[in-house]
């Protein structure tokens, strides 16, 4: 059963916490698998159309109300892991290589902390949580020389192609020169990739058609990685962001466990993610029922 998000408040839900049941509009069932997609209160909130049409506490009761069901399933995608760049301080732990990275609302002292020639400046999945598509330049990644925002000017950090800030932190990470740029995606221990060229961090936003995406055999380094981070973060989905250098030693750059794949499947013309999606659910419902 699929249940979209501009459906929720108009079908009839309880959650007996005693018995684990679920009552969806009259039809009692006992979660076997669930899996819970954007989520958040933020998310919820930022995506409801039309526009305002969630509350703050709507949008939070919701997410409560939506973990709750999960909580009571037999499995629950995509698992447990730490969201953000925290990930990137337990996958150096790890043994897999991750780019410097500061998080700050002063771009200028974040370049002179992270000490790289060349930054590149993002706000994580800022398209979830900004629906309004007029604030989106400023959210766009962008690859700058420190020395344009040496000294933290408008001026030098938009000569150097920095967009203008508005006071919120945002990731000043190391640029990390690469040879190939990969999407992976993890499905209960199945592995994919696509490898994804673009002129440009924010190309996918401003230029889509000039980005192309091509299904890959996925690197033995990189496959290794991406398991050995799932298997930490008891992660059975997730879709990682890996950079290969010349050296072919993957960099980790972010793991989003409600990361999409429609975009990129249009893009290679290969649906083989939607057909990993659906056996890994089959199977995981038919372990739990068996």
């Amino acid at each position: 059963m699929l249940i979209r998000p501009g459906e929720l408040s108009s079908t009839p839900m309880a959650l007996d916490v005693d018995t684990g049941l679920l009552d969806i509009a009259g039809r009692r069932v006992s979660p076997a698998v669930v899996w819970v997609r954007h989520a958040s209160a933020c998310a919820l909130l930022a995506q409801a159309r039309p526009a305002g049409s969630v509350t703050p506490l709507q949008a939070e009761s919701w997410s409560g109300f939506l973990g709750q069901v999960a909580s009571t399933a037999s499995v629950a995608l995509p698992g447990g892991t730490v969201v953000g760049p925290g990930q990137l301080a337990q996958a150096r732990r790890l043994g897999v290589r991750t780019p410097r990275t500061v998080i700050s609302n002063d771009v200028a002292a974040a370049a002179r902390e992270v000490g790289a020639p060349t930054l590149l400046v993002k706000t994580p999945d800022f398209r979830l949580f900004e629906p309004d598509r007029g604030n989106w330049p400023v959210c766009q990644p962008a690859v700058v020389g420190s020395d344009a925002v040496a000294e933290g000017s408008p001026a030098g950090a938009a000569a150097g192609g920095l967009p203008a800030g508005d006071g919120r932190p945002v990731v000043v990470q190391e640029y990390v020169a690469h040879a190939r740029e990969l999407r992976v995606y993890h499905l209960d221990g199945g592995i994919c990739a696509f490898e994804v060229r673009k002129p440009d961090p924010s190309s996918p936003v401003t230029d889509p058609g000039s980005v192309t995406v091509t299904r890959v055999g996925c690197p033995p380094r990189a496959a290794e990685a991406v398991r050995t981070l799932c298997t930490a973060w008891g992660l059975r989905y997730g879709a990682f962001d890996l950079l290969v250098p010349d050296t072919g030693e993957p960099v980790f750059l972010e793991a989003n466990p409600d990361g999409d794949w429609l975009w990129f499947e249009r893009k290679a013309r290969w649906h083989g993610v939607s057909f990993m999606a659906a056996v890994m659910v089959r199977e995981l419902f038919v372990r739990s029922t068996s």
